[in-house]
């Protein structure tokens, strides 16, 4: 096969329209994907396929994902593209590994109505319940291949290898593996369908390494802040969306998504369904964050019949399709500001989320009040900024007077 990119390309568009996926689907790898790889070869000034250059593609999608630069799904779709044409490159073809609609029903005939019965179980929002059932898909596919024809069949070993394969496709999503797996075994032991108490095992504490990651400062959110012209466009839009940041702390695809309708204006709070979980949660809206919400809505917010309260400057005037467009307004004015920003300094728009928590967690409050304003779940999960307030660790410091002779 000739090795120039344009080739390899060409192959691997051909194979995916082989395999029946949907236009829209070959078309989105070409874009976030295909056209990506060419303008990096022909930066470089040469079409044959090297390693390197696709290895610092992998790279630079990583880094631009940890800098919300580009979303999840981007980086997943650009990681999947260059993998696919690494593939092609060596065997001349690729082994085609997402579970779609088609490769989901090979399941049918035996667990499909127990699969979706505990998926329609599941209270969780509708993003993690297709996570969910992705890997419940998954672990089916396995039983099937070791001939097991019902969950009642499935042994410590069976689900060891399984969560001993999935460890070496997807190593930094095996939390939502195993967590996937006791809701199905709880499930099926409540609904009679399986004895083992399998959910217990998968309940025991796993050893995490957690790091604790940066927030932006207070006094360069504000900075970031004053950089904002509200009388040109949009900037009564960009200052009201950072201002609600900085306030509530809401991540950037919650802010993305909001609608006119989850203003309570006169109760002045924010009542929405978190993207990210699927829970409710209810927000004062400080009144100065009020009146610049109203005065985007009353004075600059195009005309449109869209409920999303925050729409883009030019036509058609549609909401922001995820939290990576409202990461490019925090990005915009931070350079603007001329404050430098580095890998995994905590200059993010998710730093500001950080920055608030902290900030709280400085001045006395509970890290249980922390939690429920940042729409935590868990209080674990608030714990990284306890770690981050730095003041506060220092009082609980032991003095080192009593060490070799000291008094």
């Amino acid at each position: 096969m000739n090795n120039d990119i344009y080739s390899l390309i060409d192959s691997a568009n051909e194979q995916l329209k082989r395999l029946e996926l949907a236009d829209v689907t070959i078309k989105t790898y070409q874009q976030r994907t295909f056209s990506q790889v060419i303008r990096r070869y022909e930066k470089e000034g040469d079409y044959q396929y090297r390693q390197e250059i696709m290895d610092e593609l992998l790279s630079e999608a990583e880094e631009q994902f940890s800098d919300g630069l580009i979303s999840r799904k981007t980086r997943n779709w650009r990681r999947r593209g260059i993998k696919i044409l690494q593939e092609v490159h060596e065997n001349g073809h690729f082994q085609w590994k997402i579970c779609n609609a088609s490769f989901s029903s090979q399941i049918s005939h035996v667990f499909e109505d127990t699969v979706l019965e505990f998926t329609q179980s599941l209270s969780i929002s509708e993003k993690y319940r297709k996570e969910t059932l992705s890997i419940i898909t998954r672990f089916c596919l396995f039983l099937l291949d070791r001939n097991i024809l019902g969950f009642q069949e499935v042994s410590l070993e069976d689900l060891r290898d399984f969560l001993a394969k999935m460890h070496e496709a997807r190593p930094k999503s095996m939390d939502k593996v195993v967590t996937s797996l006791k809701k199905l075994f709880c499930f099926l032991e409540c609904t009679g369908r399986a004895t083992d108490n399998y959910w217990i095992i998968l309940s025991a504490p796993r050893s995490r390494d957690h790091s604790v990651k940066p927030a932006i400062p207070q006094a360069e959110i504000l900075t970031v802040i004053n950089e904002i012209d509200r009388e040109k466009s949009p900037g009564k839009r960009d200052f009201a969306v950072l201002s609600l940041a900085a306030t509530t702390g809401l991540r950037a695809g919650d802010i993305a998504s909001l609608k006119l309708t989850d203003i309570f204006w006169k109760e002045q709070e924010i009542r929405l369904s978190q993207g990210k979980t699927g829970h409710r949660l209810v927000l004062p809206l400080q009144s100065s964050v009020r009146d610049s919400l109203a005065d985007y809505i009353l004075n600059e917010r195009p005309a449109s019949t869209c409920d999303g309260v925050f729409l883009r400057k030019f036509a058609p005037y549609t909401p922001f399709r995820d939290g990576v467009s409202i990461a490019c307004i925090f990005r915009r004015y931070l350079k603007k500001a001329d404050i430098q920003h580095y890998l995994n300094d905590g200059k993010t728009f998710h730093g500001i989320r950080r920055s608030l928590g902290t900030t709280m967690v400085s001045k006395g409050i509970p890290v249980t009040t922390v939690s429920q304003i940042l729409g935590h779940q868990d209080i674990r999960a608030t714990r990284q900024y306890v770690s981050m307030d730095v003041d506060g660790l220092r009082k609980c410091a032991l003095s080192m007077k009593t060490i070799r002779g000291g008094v």
